[in-house]
């Protein structure tokens, strides 16, 4: 682009000319410079779309216990933390994630 008002202006001997031809080069320059940076503000405020989810990131600590990666405890604890992960992103309430103890009836011999 440069170059061209520069060839235009050899073109021309008359230095209002040339400088009517410089500026509206800079003010082309200036835009895509806006344009540019424009693109790449919008660019970075876009959502980040490989977010691993929570029974994606289980299935991996689940391939490191079993590789012997982790200890059994360690396992435990995130898949229980991300247990809850899972129920938020299916909407399951935690009532209804759990199930309840089944109590016997009572005089059942193994009350006690």
């Amino acid at each position: 682009m440069v170059a061209l008002s520069g060839l235009w202006a050899e073109e021309t001997s008359e230095p209002r000319i040339r400088l009517i031809l410089a500026a509206f080069a800079i003010v082309i320059v200036i835009l895509i410079g806006a344009g540019i940076i424009e693109l790449v503000k919008r660019w970075r405020k876009r959502p980040y779309q490989s977010k691993i989810s929570a029974s994606e990131q289980l299935a991996q600590f689940r391939e490191s216990f079993e590789q012997g990666q982790i200890s059994p405890a360690e396992f435990e604890r995130i898949r229980a933390n991300l247990n809850e992960r899972i129920r938020q992103e299916m909407e399951v309430p935690a009532a209804l994630a759990t199930p309840q103890e089944e109590k016997p009836p009572p005089g059942d011999p193994l009350e006690r």
